[in-house]
């Protein structure tokens, strides 16, 4: 608790410097940030922003990878990189008889599918990792306990939904996709140590953590191991493999569901649906004025900002990445495509601000409830789920207030719709750009 305390102190403080979001900073001051020697199974926990790719960097550490030029765990921002850097995912939900409208934006390459994300990474590495996977609890148990057999941590498929620390509401069970990783288990207290980003482990119950790692039938209670592995010679090598896939990724054939999902392309499509559009997935016919037009906004705040990208939908710890990479023999290219970067991941963040101007009362409260959410994520699983579900209950509670009086008039919502509609162009045009020079880099 007390280095809790201390690392969110950092993270306070740099706030108050820059004006960034918790998410932001936090990201600044883990980079910066030694990791302090434990004892015991949580000595391998390291804190993270973006999940697989945080899994991947405890797998990896625990099997005794080191960066070669310095002996330490190769950094989040160099294994993003390594792992095949940004993508982009748009997709929008309306489901009528739940009464549920949402947009879903990701911006980490092969969003879609971890496994494919966490096998290309390792398979960089030269490494085969040993996936278990069952469809009953029993085996799921056995395959969890025979991958912590020999005292490292393992990968593990979950619905968020169901970790307690995360206290979110029931009713979006089965849709929590999420990875965490598993440290070790407590016989006697019938308990696991997992990690799941945050600063410090977190302790779950055996029968929670079973049961989220059944309710989502497509993982198989997924569970992912390596064996010990040395470190590469150079980096330079996988880099460069990674970001050609990242390169290749953000163009690529789309995924399942169309142009509008998974490329660049994918961002002018959602600028078309933004405003003045008769597209079937239009945004006056997804998301009218009201509370549907609240959670579409909402969700394009979080996704970008705070769910597991590190501010500015990873373009930022994509920028630290290449600004690493360029470090490495041959590569000095890429710092001028980090700068492209860094520049792209502050207008993503601009446009997750725009989404909920700071100048309508409820629209700021929305910005503090998910900016609080954030901060208690960080703090893991200490006291924080009661905190975390009285979030949820005030962010239903604006959601009903906006469906009784939305915030805007009608010349209002649609001044809005047209400003984020000429921020996502903008931000589609550099998005290309960025990619070109990136492949120049390459070349």
């Amino acid at each position: 608790m007390t280095a809790h305390k201390h690392f969110k102190h950092l993270v306070r403080t740099r706030m108050g410097k820059t004006g960034e979001s918790y998410t932001t900073a936090r990201r600044h001051v883990l980079r910066e940030a030694g990791n302090p020697p434990v004892e015991g199974p949580a000595r391998w926990h390291l804190p993270g922003n973006i999940p697989a790719t945080t899994a991947l960097r405890v797998l990896l550490t625990a099997a005794g990878v080191r960066d070669p030029r310095t002996g330490e765990p190769i950094s989040e921002a160099m294994l993003f990189g390594i792992a095949g850097g940004i993508g982009i995912g748009v997709a929008a939900f309306r489901y009528e008889k739940a009464d549920f409208a949402s947009i879903y934006i990701a911006g980490r390459h092969l969003w879609q599918d971890d496994v494919a994300y966490v096998k290309a990474a390792l398979g960089r590495f030269g490494i085969e990792p040993r996936v278990f996977e069952s469809s009953g609890a029993k085996p799921a148990e056995k395959h969890l306990r025979e991958a912590l057999a020999g005292g490292k941590p393992c990968v593990a498929w979950v619905d968020m939904v169901h970790l307690p620390h995360r206290g979110m509401p029931q009713q979006l069970s089965g849709g929590g996709y999420h990875v965490i990783t598993v440290y070790s288990i407590d016989e006697k207290g019938g308990t696991a140590l997992i990690g799941d980003l945050a600063d410090e482990p977190v302790e779950i119950a055996l029968a929670d953590l079973a049961t989220a790692r059944g309710r989502i039938k497509s993982f198989k209670n997924r569970v992912v191991t390596i064996s010990a592995a040395t470190s590469p010679d150079e980096l330079a090598p996988l880099v460069r493999e990674g970001l050609a896939a990242c390169h290749e990724g953000l163009t690529g054939k789309p995924v399942k569901g169309g142009e509008g999902m998974g490329t660049i392309k994918s961002l002018k499509v959602l600028a078309e649906r933004m405003s003045g559009s008769k597209d079937k997935e239009a945004w006056g016919r997804m998301f009218p004025r009201g509370h549907h037009l609240w959670q579409a906004l909402m969700y394009v705040h979080e996704y970008i900002e705070y769910v597991h990208t590190g501010g500015g939908l990873c373009r930022p710890m994509f920028a630290e990445s290449l600004g690493e990479a360029a470090e490495l023999p041959g590569m000095s290219g890429l710092a001028a495509v980090g700068r492209r970067y860094a520049e792209l991941g502050q207008a993503w963040t601009e446009l997750a601000w725009a989404a909920l101007p700071e100048g309508v009362a409820v629209f700021r409260e929305a910005r503090e409830l998910c900016a609080r959410r954030a901060e208690l994520a960080a703090a893991g699983g200490v006291g924080t789920a009661e905190q975390r579900q009285a979030i949820w209950k005030e962010r239903g509670e604006l959601r009903e207030r906006a469906r009784e009086e939305f915030p805007l008039s009608e010349a209002e919502t649609a001044d809005l719709l047209a400003s984020l509609q000429s921020k996502v162009i903008a931000i589609y045009d550099a998005e290309v750009a960025a990619h070109a020079a990136l492949g120049e880099a390459l070349a």
